[in-house]
């Protein structure tokens, strides 16, 4: 199960907590209200009220009310809130991962569920979006990597040589045995792999006579070009 994200319960406190001046109580006001606020919560429906905290440790457990919210969703788990006063006397409610908003209507507390419902239904449908987005471009690879394979097997058979291949996020490398001691490797990358099954057999029959004849180079990447280029334009 997920969990969700920092930015997600931002979101929900910037925009159901909201208000002029938050909920201020002092002396023996806040022990009471924390009490009564927990008693209320009891009584309604979508919250669990908690007799103490899951994910957290506190000094002095009974001046908080923990409760969860449960999740609707599939892939989200419930989230967990403490109800506490700050050192301002502002009743506060709190995210286990230390996200925070003064709370300036007792109302706002109570219609959080709903609130929490919604976000729930938003980011399910954003994450089955990225999921299906993800086993589409999966298969896609898929598909392009037996079709890599097939044209491999099929050129090997043919001109008969051994080779073995190295799996990447992006790409396929093939690995062709020269000798005991000598190979080549062909980067075959899936967004050009037609291009490059294309002229694939050619090339590995072009670098194989070149070998042949006991002619060798190397094709080689580097970070900045310091070279003194012979050049005759």
């Amino acid at each position: 199960m997920n969990i969700l994200h920092d930015s997600t319960i931002k979101k929900i406190f910037r925009e159901h907590f909201k208000g002029e001046k938050p909920i201020v109580k002092y002396g023996a006001e806040p022990k009471e209200f924390l009490s009564n606020t927990k008693n209320k919560l009891n009584t309604m429906s979508g919250f669990n009220v908690l007799k103490k905290p899951k994910h957290k440790i506190y000094t002095k457990p009974a001046n908080i009310c923990c409760f969860q919210i449960p999740s609707s969703s599939e892939y989200y788990s419930e989230e967990e809130f403490y109800l506490s006063f700050n050192d301002k006397n502002e009743f506060i409610i709190e995210g286990y991962r230390w996200i925070t908003s003064p709370v300036y209507s007792i109302e706002q507390l109570y219609t959080l569920p709903d609130k929490m419902e919604r976000e729930y239904k938003r980011v399910e449908a954003n994450y089955l979006k990225r999921k299906n987005k993800s086993l589409k471009k999966q298969k896609i690879k898929e598909l392009k990597h037996k079709a890599i394979m097939a044209r491999i097997n099929e050129i090997a058979k043919e001109d008969k040589f051994k080779f073995y291949i190295v799996e990447y996020q992006t790409k396929v490398k093939l690995v062709i045995r020269l000798t005991e001691s000598e190979r080549m490797e062909i980067n075959i990358p899936y967004d050009k792999f037609q291009d490059r099954l294309k002229n694939l057999r050619v090339t590995i029959q072009t670098v194989r006579k070149l070998y042949d004849t006991g002619l060798t180079f190397q094709i080689q990447s580097y970070p900045e070009d310091s070279s003194e280029w012979i050049s005759f334009d």
